[in-house]
């Protein structure tokens, strides 16, 4: 039975999504899938894990005050801190092990500087500023360069710079979303909501915006030879073009917004996008 909570530290979801991340951008840079990237995947995601852990540590006391984050093992107390902390130390441990002996300095630095960053400072500007999510959405760049360095590549390449920068922007209007449905929860808790300074209806156009910016980044991806086949450009275009319109109408047109179908949407978005890169380099 505790078994199950613990691997709700983790969150699974979430570390399964960064890590595939970090595979797929590891495939673009190389062009193939190797096994030397096993390891240094492996260590990217018990980093993910263990900040995911870390995280809920920190945060227990504000979880419980979310009816969306109450049952939570921390604060459902089926777990206690010691027992979070235990996790977030038995996974952190051991993934920056395999990353100084089985990766490099480099991707050791990146994965301390994205642990500090997301249980650091990230955390701490949730409680000060509704704009927190901008800083904190490097987080989930970083991987994706990460991946990308234990392919072998540089971290000045412009394809890289590109991938990462989408993932960036991707994250806000997801961010943002979360916000949005759940602002009364975490205006109970005590955190800084964007409705406080944005209006509905500017809430969704700021959403709209960054979601039309991050789909007009992988439009451009063909201008720097990161989408080689002419044919599949088409299909990236099409289908940036349908996820935009059907985000569009589903915060605009219906009296009451489906946020699990914005959501299955924006998530499925993420992860073709990525299969489309990687049948293109493969």
């Amino acid at each position: 039975m505790s078994l199950r909570y613990y691997l709700q530290l983790i969150r699974p979801g979430v570390t399964i999504a960064v890590t595939f991340s970090a595979l797929a951008s590891a495939i673009i840079c190389s062009g193939s899938f190797s096994l030397s990237v096993f390891w240094p995947l492996t260590g990217i995601f018990l980093l993910a894990a263990g900040a995911s852990a870390l995280n809920q540590y920190q945060e227990w006391e504000f979880d419980e005050k979310m009816e969306r984050t109450r049952v939570r093992p921390i604060p459902s107390r089926h777990l206690t801190t010691s027992d979070g902390l235990r996790m977030a130390n038995i996974c952190l441990i051991p993934g920056f092990i395999v990353l100084i002996f089985e990766g490099s300095l480099l991707l050791f630095g990146l994965g301390i500087f994205n642990v500090l960053w997301y249980n650091g400072v990230y955390t701490f500007l949730k409680r000060k500023t509704a704009f927190a999510v901008i800083p904190g959405a490097l987080t989930g760049a970083i991987p994706v360069m990460m991946g990308w360095v234990a392919a072998g590549g540089n971290l000045g390449d412009p394809v890289l710079v590109f991938l990462s920068v989408f993932i960036f922007i991707w994250q806000m209007p997801h961010f943002w979303l979360i916000m949005m449905k759940y602002k009364d929860e975490y205006k109970k808790a005590g955190f800084p909501v964007l409705s406080d300074t944005f209006s509905p209806l500017m809430m969704k156009l700021t959403i709209l915006a960054w979601l039309i910016t991050a789909s007009a980044i992988t439009v451009y991806f063909s201008w720097f030879s990161i989408v080689k086949f002419v044919n599949l450009r088409y299909v990236l275009a099409g289908f940036n073009l349908l996820v935009v319109l059907l985000i569009a109408y589903q915060l605009f047109i219906p009296s009451k917004i489906s946020f699990r179908l914005i959501f299955l949407v924006g998530n499925l978005y993420i992860f073709v996008v990525f299969v489309f890169l990687i049948i293109d380099k493969i």
